[in-house]
This record gives structure tokens, C-alpha cells and sequence, in this order.
């Protein structure tokens, strides 16, 4: 019998809901813990210096001054190049009038969009471990050196003095707490931690290896024994906050870390120990959306941004990798 059903009939509206849902990491803990610094040229420097070694030899009664020290003789200059950030957006003239689920404006939308996707494209460039390179023509564009470069991953850069490199890392598979406090002792023996307080932006990985610490496992079953109140019947398993023998240390995780441009692999393992004190960002051009002319195809724009990381000392900051 015929019969008219939803599988055969023509002209059935579309259920579409106004609800637009985009999930994805957006977290900038380095960007956002960074001093922010006002750049003038696309090559911007910071000077670095060291202190002579503890000496108590004594000096002789009557003895006069017979040789000096050149005081300036060790210092030196680290520089890294400004990159330019962008992500371009267009839509037609009839896509921006017809009426679309969930969104007001396509124009708008696609700006919003190019916004958030300008701030982590910074945030991973900053923690990755591209070197710094100069403009040379087309295909050769200025790249901002990034932290885990700084700290020597791929090799050390020739710039950094001795002196002022990195000293505080591990790349053992899994942290333990006597790794990570090893750590901590390396950067408090290399600098005598002046900031006092420490942030790590750590993967996925490392940030569970670290909620591990201090528990006692049990027997069959690799069971937890932890002693909290029960007053409030929540059982917490993570550390957010670390206070060691050699400093503290704030723990925020990430999903851009030592990522390669283009790539959405995640380096669980990797993390970066940062002073706040002594790591900034040069912004030549501040973030800023710019549309262009409407040559009859529809509205274009973009956001861009003109920044680049400055390192006030390696031997300031540690990693993990």
C-alpha cells in the first residue's frame, strides 16, 4: 500500500540547532606568565652576565692593588627575531547574507576564529623548539626561537654563552619524584633559584606522572593508599602545586608543547620549568584584525600578530623531554 514516510516524501525541514560547539585546547600559560616587552626593530637583544667564583685566599698586610679585573669581560648578548603570526579569513557576499544555524555573523564568526587560532599558533612557537631564523626573500620567513631551543633541545645555540645555558633538565621516560626534585637541585645550585617561585607548563603525561608522587602503592591491583579528610567525600588525585626542598612550584598543563609547526602530535612527555621573572615577549605589532577591500567576491580579513620570546637567561629555567 502507499503509503507518504520521511525516507520518501520531498520538502521535510532540517532540524539544525543554533548551537555551535568547537572544542579544542586554548590554554597560553606561557604567553599569558610572560613580561610583556615593546619591541622596535625585528631583532631585539637581552644581555646576560656571571658572577666570578667564591674566593677568600686573603690579601696580605701593606699589600698594594698591582692587578684588576675587566668586570665587563664575560658579558654577553642574546637576541632572537620577531615573527609574524597570521591567519587570513574570507567569505562570500551570499554566504555572509543567507541565514546560517548558530551563527549570527559569518563574517564575524570567521574573526573570532582567526583570533583564537593566532594566540595558540604563538603559544606553540614559543614552547617549540625551532630555532631562530632571519628574512631572506620568499619561503625564508623571520621564525622566533623557541624556549625548548633556548634550553638547548637540538643543540645548543652558538650565541648562548657557556655560562648562561641551560643546566636543569631530565629526559628520563617516566618522573619520579627523585628525578624531578633532581631537577629543582640543579637549578637552585646554578642560580640560587632568585625568583623562589616556578611555574611548569607540562604535557598531559608528565602532569600525571607528577599527581603519582608521594603515593604508596599497594599490592595487586597497583592501588593508591592516600590519607585525606573524608569530611567532604572527594577523593583528590592530582597536584597542582609542588613545594620541594629547592623552591615551588606551580603545575599547569598543556598540549603545545615542542609541537612541530603544522603537526597536532602531542608531546606528553615534555615540560617546561619556567622563573616568570625572566622570560618575555617583544611585540613589535600588537594583535589587531585588519579587513581588506571587497573586490566583489566578499568580505576578507586578517589577524596578525608581530612578537618574538626573549630568554633573560637559559640558566634561569629547566625541562623536561
Amino acid at each position: 500500500m502507499a503509503k507518504a514516510s520521511t525516507y520518501n516524501v520531498s520538502g521535510n525541514r532540517e532540524s539544525i540547532s543554533d548551537v555551535l560547539t568547537i572544542l579544542e585546547p586554548e590554554s597560553t600559560p606561557l604567553t599569558s606568565m610572560a613580561n610583556k616587552l615593546s619591541a622596535t626593530a625585528t631583532f631585539n637583544e637581552v644581555q646576560v652576565d656571571d658572577l666570578s667564583t667564591a674566593s677568600f685566599d686573603g690579601v696580605n698586610e701593606g699589600e698594594d692593588v698591582t692587578s684588576f679585573d675587566n668586570k665587563a669581560a664575560n658579558r654577553a648578548r642574546i637576541g632572537n627575531y620577531v615573527q609574524v603570526f597570521r591567519r587570513p579569513y574570507a567569505v562570500s557576499s551570499i554566504q555572509e547574507i543567507v541565514d546560517t544555524a548558530g551563527v549570527a555573523s559569518e563574517f564575524a564568526n570567521a574573526e573570532s576564529k582567526a583570533i583564537r587560532e593566532t594566540k595558540r599558533d604563538m603559544e606553540a612557537a614559543f614552547c617549540s623548539s625551532q630555532d631562530r631564523q632571519a628574512d631572506s626573500g620568499s619561503g625564508s620567513p623571520y621564525k622566533t626561537r623557541g624556549m625548548f631551543k633556548f634550553l638547548g633541545v637540538g643543540g645548543q645555540p652558538s650565541d648562548i654563552p657557556t655560562f648562561a645555558q641551560n643546566v636543569a633538565n631530565d629526559t628520563t621516560s617516566t618522573q619520579t619524584e627523585a628525578t624531578f626534585n633532581s631537577v629543582l637541585q640543579e637549578l637552585y645550585e646554578a642560580n640560587g633559584m632568585p625568583g623562589g617561585q616556578l611555574t611548569l607548563i607540562a604535557g598531559p603525561t608528565l602532569k600525571k606522572e607528577i599527581s603519582d608522587f608521594s603515593r604508596q602503592a599497594g599490592g595487586a591491583g597497583f592501588a593508591f593508599q592516600v590519607t585525606q579528610p573524608a569530611e567532604s567525600k572527594t577523593i583528590t588525585l592530582s597536584v597542582n602545586f609542588y613545594e620541594g626542598d629547592f623552591g615551588n612550584v606551580a603545575i599547569i598543563p598543556s598540549t603545545l608543547l615542542n609541537r612541530t609547526s603544522g603537526s597536532a602530535t602531542i608531546d606528553g612527555d615534555a615540560g617546561l620549568l619556567i622563573d616568570p621573572e625572566y622570560i618575555g615577549i617583544h611585540t613589535l605589532k600588537a594583535e589587531s584584525n585588519s579587513e581588506l577591500e571587497n573586490q566583489g567576491g566578499g568580505r576578507r580579513g586578517y589577524c596578525d600578530v608581530i612578537a618574538g620570546l626573549a630568554c633573560m637567561s637559559p640558566k634561569a629555567h629547566g625541562f623536561f623531554n
